[in-house]
Parts: structure tokens; sequence; C-alpha cells
């Protein structure tokens, strides 16, 4: 009896052992999360104020980008790029979300939905953004843990098209695209569309098809307003479309 208590005793403190190193591992793992996101976060914030000092503290020296696909140097480029705006006037109001990070050991990996708007009050700032420019970004980096903490290595933006709100028929070849749903809380609902309507003309381009709109979805920017020609049946309808932010 005393044997089998010992063996119970035994097996239950082995157990907690594991249990609170798995916990500690789990509790490490999370820190190491939070500290990659916050050091994006500072990314952020020092491209926003044109902090190229504090920029540079949160690179390692041989940090690249991803630009038009290809990994260039992140220095010079990056600051010379702000710099441009800085100069012109431009003020950056960047508002990040739904930050996400994965660790294994000393790599971490984190994506960041950027949200932002670009103003300025004087003429060669809102000729650099065509006036008031709202865009919204995802960014992507690969991270290191170094002796002073974690630093980008790798870094990648895509920007997101203006969200027109509809879900689109891929396969017609011809006569318009159709589209499948439109809810009515997204921007072509809000602008009276329909399921089922047939778009044909975007901005004043002729649409015959899937790819004659998706060559455009990057010729507007968050905000702006779209003229769109649809054929609802036999009766054709043209709306002003406030487009908006992609999520």
């Amino acid at each position: 009896m005393q044997r089998r208590f010992g063996m119970v005793f035994t097996t239950a403190v082995l157990a907690s052992i594991v249990l609170a190193a798995c916990s500690t591992c789990t509790a490490s793992e999370e820190g190491d999360k939070k500290a990659a996101i916050n050091v994006v976060l500072a990314h952020e914030l020092a491209c926003q104020t044109y902090d190229f000092d504090k920029l540079d503290s949160l690179h390692t020296a041989d940090s690249r980008g991803i630009e038009e696909s290809y990994p260039q140097p992140t220095e010079p480029g990056l600051r010379q790029s702000y710099q441009a705006y800085k100069d012109a006037g431009v003020r950056i109001d960047y508002h990040p979300q739904d930050a996400a990070a994965e660790v294994r050991g000393n790599v971490a990996w984190v994506t960041v939905t950027l949200h932002s708007v670009w103003t300025a009050d004087n003429p060669e700032g809102r000729a650099m953004i065509g006036g008031e420019w709202h865009a919204t970004f995802v960014e992507s980096f690969i991270l290191v843990k170094t002796p002073e903490g974690w630093k980008i290595a790798l870094g990648h933006t895509s920007q997101l098209p203006a969200d027109f709100g509809v879900s689109p028929d891929y396969r017609a070849a011809q006569g318009g695209m159709k589209l499948v749903k439109v809810p009515e809380d997204g921007a072509a609902g809000k602008a009276g569309l329909k399921s089922g309507d047939v778009l044909i003309e975007y901005g004043g381009r002729k649409i015959d098809n899937y790819i004659d709109y998706a060559r455009l979805v990057h010729a507007y920017s968050e905000g702006e307003k779209v003229m769109v020609t649809v054929m609802r049946g036999q009766d054709k309808v043209t709306k002003e479309v406030t487009l908006e932010a992609m999520h």
C-alpha cells in the first residue's frame, strides 16, 4: 500500500513538474510574441514620426525590404523615401490593427494590418500624395532575436485595394461582371446596387468581365467616389459609390 502510494505521489510530482515546464514555455513564447509585435509597432511609429535613429535601432545591420518582389537593403531606401515625405510636409497617421505573431526559437514572424491617412497643408505635399490619401497596408516582418532583443531582418508591404463591397462572378467571359452578392452595409450596397446587377462600367471604363474590373481595383483609393453603371434586367442604372477600407 505504501509502495503504491509512493508511486502515485512520485507520478503526481513529475506531472506537476512537466505541467509547470510547459506553462513556463507557453508564457515565454507569449512574451516573445508580444515583444516581437512591440518592435513592429515601434517601427510603424518611427516611420510615422520620421524618427530615423529609432528606425535604425529596430533593424539588423543587413535588414532587407521586399519591393516589387525583390529584396533590397532597408537602408538607405527606407530613409530616403520617408525623408522625401518629411521634406514635403506630409503628415502620416498610422492605425495598426490585427497584429499577430508566430515564434520559432530565435525567429519570429509578425503581420499587421495598417490603416493610414496621409495629409499635407502645402502644395508640394498635397501634389505628392494627391490631396488627402487613405490607404490600408498589410505588412509582414521576419525578426531575429539578438542580445539586444528582437530586430527586424526582413519586411514586406502590400497595399490592399479599396473595397467596392461586392462578391463578383468570376466565370463570365463577356457581357459585364455579375454581382453575385452585394451586402447592404458595404460600399456598393449603400449606393443602391443589388445582388444580380451586372457591372458594365466602372469609373467611366467599360467592364466586359471580371478581368476588366480587376485591372482597375488599385486605380482608386479608400474614400474616393466612383461612378458605376450596372444592368438591372433591361434597365441601365448608374450610381456613385464611395469606396471603403478593405477589411
